[in-house]
């Protein structure tokens, strides 16, 4: 009976945790360079705006190749203001990264194309 309850409780906390964390700025930044990497269209759209997604077909080998010499992200911090957010990645290799977001329907886009 206590083996049911831990594992009741591990799937409660898993649930949680992936919920309130794919509703942040920094979770969206992440999956969203994860997609990338991989070439993932369907992945990027869950976190990025459509025009973001265009950019990326048009100019994807070359954010690949970049996001490839940084290495992975070593940290990530976020400022939100309102329904717009700045997330600032660090990579394995000291550049850094500042990417614009937008909150549609309640969930963060990656913006690149955002008119600033």
């Amino acid at each position: 009976m206590r083996k049911q309850y831990f594992i009741y409780g591990l799937v409660i906390i898993t649930l949680l945790a992936t919920c309130s964390s794919a509703k942040s700025p920094k979770a969206a930044v992440e999956k969203f360079y994860k997609a990338v990497e991989k070439n993932d269209t369907k992945a990027m759209a869950e976190v990025a705006t459509p025009e973001t997604v265009q950019l990326i077909a048009i100019f994807g080998t070359k954010i690949q190749g970049v996001i490839a010499a940084n290495g992975k992200i070593k940290t990530v911090t976020e400022t939100i203001n309102g329904d717009t957010a700045v997330v600032t990645v660090t990579f394995e290799n000291g550049e850094e990264s500042n990417i614009d977001l937008i909150r549609v329907d309640g969930k963060w886009k990656v913006s690149l194309s955002t008119g600033k």
